[in-house]
This record gives structure tokens, C-alpha cells and sequence, in this order.
């Protein structure tokens, strides 16, 4: 349970202290701006099934609160939505599976919300991390002809931000020319029934093992 001291120390600003990682260092400061930044959320799970953290995103689909820390994991969830988040937790525990993903419709908008077992360099569990962004960006890309044209890399912007993408007609991935993140063409397949997406070659991604709840969603606490 949070203290009135608790909530002020998330509150105040971060010493000029710096994290280093194998492949760079960043300071607190940079490391809570890009969780803000980022148009995704993340969740944590620990291994003890409690809700520990989450990105601090300003517009979140599911809203979080300082309270709901320190809750074990079924609080956070509809009573229909628990026993599929339940399942995805143990298939993470007995190393079953590694992720899960979940199309779903939420606030009016489509999103992407996908589960992933966090483990240590020895595999063991350390807790699920739950990760949700809006896919809207992605599909309205491709209804407007993003990646339509393999053969000669050409591809339309989507209309609203005015980048397109670039095409490698060779492969067929897209290459976003900002970013340089590359997609995967013709290796995923998305089961519609459980709404659990399956890749052959890129991390498969098993489905919870019973069909979704569309109106409750497995990931909506």
C-alpha cells in the first residue's frame, strides 16, 4: 500500500542519475519521458501475480492509478476477462509459451494488445509484461495503399502524417524511412477465432487456448 511519502517521491523530480545498460546508458529522467512519449502502454505483472508498474502514457486505454499498485492481478480485471489472463499467466509460468496477442476493439478505435513472459537470462519467470498500442495508425496506412506496391517499392502515405512507407521489392518487408523499422511480409497469420496472432518465423505467438470474449477483452483490468 502506498503512503502519502510513497506517492510524493513518484511525484518529485529525479536526481541527475544515469542507468547503464549493455548498449548505452540513459538518465531516470530520459527513461520516464520515453515511457510518457512512446504511443504505447506497458504494464508489469510481478512473478508474485501483483500489479507492480506501468508507463505513465498520457492517453491510455486502460487507465491506471497509483492505488491499484501492490493489487493482485484478478482485482485488476472483469470477472469474465480473468480466467483468460489467468491461463496466459500460467502458460508463462510452466514455459508453455512466451507471448500472446490479441486484436481487440476498445473506446471505439482497434488496437494491438500483446502479453510477454519477462524472464532472466536463465529463463527464469520474473513477471508478465502487458503491452497495448493502437493499431488504427498501422491499418489505416494499409486501407489507404501503404505496402501496395512491392514490385516497384513506390507506396502511398497514409494521407495524415505524409511519411510513406518504403517498400524492398525483393523481400517485401517496409522499411519506415524515419524509424528503419522493417515488417515482416507473408510470415503472419492471425487466428480469428481466438484472436491470437501465430508468425512461422518471427516469435510465434500462441493463443490463450480458448476462445476471446470480444466485449470484455483478456487484457482489460
Amino acid at each position: 500500500m502506498l503512503t502519502k511519502g510513497d506517492i510524493m517521491m513518484v511525484q518529485m523530480p529525479y536526481l541527475e542519475s544515469y542507468v547503464q545498460f549493455p548498449t548505452g546508458r540513459m538518465t531516470l529522467t530520459q527513461i520516464q519521458q520515453i515511457f510518457t512519449t512512446i504511443p504505447f502502454e506497458i504494464d508489469l505483472i510481478d512473478h508474485t501475480d501483483h500489479f507492480s508498474w506501468y508507463s505513465n502514457q498520457p492517453q491510455r486505454e486502460h487507465v491506471r492509478t497509483l492505488k491499484d499498485l501492490g493489487e493482485h492481478v484478478q482485482k485488476c480485471h472483469p470477472a469474465k476477462a480473468w480466467p483468460i489472463v489467468a491461463k496466459i499467466i500460467q502458460s508463462f509460468k510452466d514455459g508453455s509459451r512466451d507471448a500472446v496477442a490479441r486484436p481487440l476493439v476498445m473506446n471505439g478505435h482497434r488496437v494491438f494488445i500483446q502479453y510477454f513472459a519477462l524472464r532472466d537470462v536463465n529463463g527464469e519467470y520474473l513477471g508478465t509484461i502487458e503491452f497495448t498500442g493502437s493499431a488504427e495508425p498501422i491499418l489505416q496506412a494499409l486501407e489507404n495503399g501503404g505496402w501496395s506496391d512491392a514490385s516497384s517499392g513506390a507506396s502511398k502515405a497514409d494521407g495524415k502524417t505524409g511519411v510513406p512507407a518504403v517498400t524492398d521489392a525483393d523481400t517485401g518487408a517496409s522499411t519506415h524511412p524515419e524509424t528503419g523499422a522493417v515488417a515482416d511480409a507473408g510470415t503472419s497469420q492471425t487466428d480469428a477465432y481466438s484472436g491470437a496472432s501465430q508468425s512461422d518465423s518471427t516469435g510465434p505467438f500462441s493463443d490463450s487456448g480458448q476462445a476471446t470474449d470480444a466485449m470484455t477483452g483478456a487484457s482489460e483490468y
